[in-house]
């Protein structure tokens, strides 16, 4: 088991923060299944709870609000590459408790940034398209554009991406957008739309919100293909479309064979948190970095592989 293996001072030591998380989940069983990743890198799990962490993964209780603590910990594990995937991520959540949402999600990758100072750490961060304002009309966002981030949770991330720019420490950014998979804890866009039409229930759907549907699982390789390359800075780590909400609904029901009719296209949809109208994240820096060596999926590509790897 790896836990009680000697570990091999070729490998980077790895420590997913949030591994209980959709991506943190994710990253684990990458590892646990791909014996090309366990020849490269070392890989520890920390979140709240240890829930869905198997035993042979060394596992630690680290709660990122907590500065001492925080701090504390990272250096006794002393990683060599931190991946932080823990955050509040229910976006009208963060507009209702705002204090909450900024302890989380900007405060607690700051005390991350200052464990990683102490022993040298390079942190990847895991970021998103909300942190721009939606109104770009001539093609869509790259790395090189100004944020302006509309809402709460928006604005929570792009000062934690601010303060860990601004820290000297060694640093990949990457920004996504609407992670879709099978998950056996809390639904997403994509198995929320499966499981309404599953039920023949009309849901009403906006054309007006333009994003970039990004499969968990390539996600998890993109990431894992960039610390491989030792990449730094911002890349926009996102599937290989751009379509509006109205348009992933339809693709949905068009690869699971359900009725199309059953998905009405709306304007406006009244939510708390402003989202910005189009979100579409260019990936041109990312292909031109990992070529052919990794597949990136569009939206027909995952769902096919969702319909033909079905989780119970």
């Amino acid at each position: 088991m790896k836990n009680i293996i000697k570990i091999d001072e070729n490998l980077k030591k790895i420590l997913i923060v949030g591994a209980n998380g959709f991506l943190g989940t994710n990253l684990l069983d990458l590892y646990e299944k791909e014996d090309s990743i366990n020849k490269n890198f070392y890989f520890s799990a920390a979140d709240l709870e240890k829930n869905y962490i198997k035993q042979d993964i060394p596992f630690y209780y680290i709660d990122i609000t907590k500065p001492e603590d925080t701090i504390k910990k990272i250096v006794k594990i002393s990683p060599d590459i931190i991946i932080l995937t823990a955050g509040m991520t229910n976006v009208d959540q963060c507009e209702v408790d705002k204090k909450l949402a900024t302890k989380i999600n900007t405060e607690g990758p700051k005390n991350v940034v200052n464990a990683c100072k102490k022993i040298g750490s390079k942190l990847v961060f895991m970021s998103t398209d909300f942190v721009f304002d939606g109104t770009k009309r001539d093609g869509f966002y790259t790395e090189n554009d100004n944020p302006n981030p509309l809402s709460h949770y928006a604005k929570t991330k792009y000062f934690a991406e601010k303060a860990i720019i601004d820290s000297d420490i060694d640093f990949l950014i990457c920004r996504t957008a609407i992670l879709y998979g099978w998950s056996k804890t809390k639904l997403n866009f994509i198995t929320w739309i499966i499981n309404k039409l599953l039920q023949k229930e009309k849901i009403s759907i906006v054309t007006t919100q333009i994003n970039s549907p990004t499969f968990a699982i390539n996600l998890a390789q993109i990431i894992l293909k960039l610390i491989e390359k030792d990449a730094n800075g911002i890349y926009h780590t996102a599937g290989n479309d751009i379509l509006n909400r109205y348009e992933i609904a339809l693709k949905c029901a068009e690869i699971f064979n359900f009725n199309k009719s059953l998905i009405i296209p709306i304007e406006y949809f009244k939510q708390k948190a402003t989202r910005p109208e189009n979100a579409g994240l260019d990936i041109t820096k990312l292909k031109k970095l990992i070529g052919s060596e990794l597949k990136i999926y569009n939206l027909n590509e995952g769902l096919n592989y969702m319909k033909e790897n079905r989780i119970d």
